[in-house]
C-alpha cells in the first residue's frame, strides 16, 4: 500500500505516505510518524492512538493552524502527478 504523497490541509502541505500498520489495517506515516488512516467517517483523515503520535498529531496542528481538536484530523492528499498537473 506504500504510496508517497502531499498531506494537504488549509494551512500548508507535508511529504506523506500510505502504509499498512504492522496490524495489517491501513496508516499514515508523516515526518516519521505513522497514524490510522481513518476511512469510515467522513471526512477521511488521521488519527493518533499514541502518545507520540499525539504529541505529532498536536505539532502538525500548531504548525499549520490548525484550530480544531477534533479525534479525527482531516486532509486532502495530493499524488506527485496532480502537482505537475497543477
Amino acid at each position: 500500500m506504500d504510496k508517497d504523497f502531499m498531506l494537504s490541509v488549509p494551512g500548508g502541505r507535508v511529504p506523506a505516505r500510505f502504509v499498512t500498520q504492522q496490524d495489517g489495517t491501513p496508516g499514515v506515516e508523516v515526518e516519521g510518524t505513522t497514524f490510522a488512516y481513518e476511512t469510515t467517517e467522513v471526512p477521511h483523515g488521521l488519527i493518533a492512538h499514541t502518545d507520540d503520535a499525539r504529541r505529532a498529531l498536536d505539532e502538525l496542528r500548531r504548525r499549520f493552524k490548525v484550530t480544531s481538536e477534533a479525534a479525527v484530523f482531516p486532509f486532502e492528499a495530493v499524488f506527485p502527478t496532480e502537482i505537475e498537473e497543477a
